[in-house]
């Protein structure tokens, strides 16, 4: 991986675990959800290990004053509830469908005595998926603690841009409305709002919106990508 690659690792985003769950689906219970729909609570037991088949999913924690924080989002492809299903302590995050989704619910006999005896393959997967967690968490970690706002904004909007294809196209559909942003960022909604008029103000991006966002200065919004 390269040093630009390394510097832009996804602080919201799981990687995909390349489709191997899908040879294990008829062992598992078809489930649907609309957006906004809880997939697990905050406060369950982790009877169920999940798997995204179609959609995205987000990991949120609510606290008690009723402030949201999305954690990771986790689109088709990946497995999510791995923590309180193997360390068995009930969840303090909720799992939440943040489009309508098609998931796969794995009940903890049929993981333990099923899946990971047959399938080895799953099991590296599973490894894989946690690891991607730390990592995410731990990024978040330092850039809530380390890095100015509006460096963090062109991060975000370059992961975007990479999970629509990876080409350097200057609008980027960034799928979450101001509000939704600022919680994964950590922020308030004015202080997003007022740094997101300081990269116009700059001509580094055009207005935001949920679903397009214009780069207006490519190599400065690389530029505050990489810092």
């Amino acid at each position: 991986m390269e040093m630009n690659d390394a510097k832009l690792i996804e602080f919201t985003h799981i990687p995909p675990e390349a489709g191997v769950w899908r040879q294990v689906l008829d062992l598992g219970t078809r489930l649907r959800f609309r957006k906004g729909e809880e997939i697990m609570h905050g406060g369950e037991k982790g009877e169920y290990l999940y798997y995204v088949h179609q959609g995205e999913a987000r990991l949120m924690r609510t606290t008690l004053d009723g402030r949201e924080k999305i954690l990771m989002s986790m689109r088709s492809g990946t497995v999510m509830g791995e923590t309180p299903f193997f360390d068995e302590v009930p969840a303090r995050s909720s799992i939440v469908a943040g489009t309508d989704c098609v998931v796969y619910a794995f009940s903890r006999d049929c993981v333990l005595h099923e899946i990971l005896p047959n399938y080895p393959a799953l099991t590296l997967a599973l490894l894989h998926s946690l690891a991607s967690k730390v990592r995410v968490l731990c990024n978040q970690s330092v850039s809530l603690s380390l890095e100015e706002l509006p460096p963090r904004i062109c991060r975000f909007l370059h992961l975007r841009m990479r999970d629509d294809g990876g080409a350097p196209n200057p609008r980027v559909s960034p799928g979450l409305n101001q509000q939704e942003l600022a919680n994964l960022l950590g922020v308030h909604r004015v202080t997003l709002n007022k740094a997101l008029r300081e990269l116009e103000r700059e001509a580094v991006l055009g207005p935001y919106s949920r679903d397009e966002v214009y780069i207006v200065d490519m190599e400065r919004f690389h530029e505050l990508s990489l810092k």
